[in-house]
């Protein structure tokens, strides 16, 4: 049975330290990759909450979405939904890592050590995206990607934004007219704050949203100018 109430702390645990430890103002690059005729991306200088290594620790699913699309002329013409899922064996004392595109698992990997798991992320190589027969030719394409750290869905993240609404409401102490005056009304907690500002996201139109989200976007390139790798 799904157990909210830990899912929720979890989640409050990973949003708090994403405002607390604030990455650094660079952002991801992006370079095109064409590997036996399919185009893909690889992505290097991402930036990683720095609550990342503690949680990959903890023996909980760590889950990142990269959300891939190819341009031309700043309009989608292809998109891609790459996940990576990393869970420490406590059995094995290993990391496995599994990545998925479109739901269909395409690599799974096993890692030794946590630093190799970072090296990893740092320079993400996700082939195999997009059929290069079918983009020959085309002029100014631009390969864009938003990567997004243990996302939630709308449906979860209702039911604990109503868990937080639920254990964040004012004591009896905090009540208007308690002490016998007019009190005003407490601030805002810092996980309400985070709440509003991932709906902020589905405000927009995302179908998911994350506490912890880079985006980048690649120069513009050929097909003609990419070196094709075995």
């Amino acid at each position: 049975m799904y157990d909210c109430t830990a899912c929720s702390r979890r989640w409050l645990t990973l949003m708090c330290l994403a405002i607390v430890w604030p990455a650094s103002s660079l952002a991801a690059h992006l370079i095109p990759i064409l590997e036996q005729q399919q185009l893909g991306v690889s992505i290097t200088d991402a930036r990683l909450p720095r609550a990342l290594r503690d949680d990959l620790r903890s023996g909980l699913t760590t889950r990142i979405l990269i959300k891939v699309e190819l341009l031309q002329h700043s309009q989608s013409i292809a998109h891609r939904d790459v996940e990576i899922a990393l869970k420490y064996d406590l059995w094995d004392e290993n990391f496995d890592m599994t990545m998925s595109v479109d739901a269909v698992v395409v690599m799974s990997k096993a890692y030794n050590r946590l630093d190799e798991v970072i090296a990893m992320l740092s320079h993400l190589s996700v082939p195999g995206l997009f059929p290069a027969a079918r983009l020959s030719g085309e002029k100014d394409l631009v390969i864009a990607a938003q990567l997004l750290f243990n996302p939630l869905d709308k449906e979860r993240m209702e039911e604990i934004r109503k868990w937080v609404t639920e254990n964040s409401r004012p004591t009896p102490a905090d009540a208007p007219g308690a002490g016998g005056g007019m009190a005003a009304p407490p601030p805002p907690s810092d996980s309400r704050t985070l709440f509003d500002r991932i709906f902020e996201q589905y405000a927009a139109g995302a179908s998911v949203a994350a506490a912890f989200v880079d985006s980048a976007t690649s120069k513009p390139f050929r097909m003609e100018e990419l070196v094709n790798e075995k």
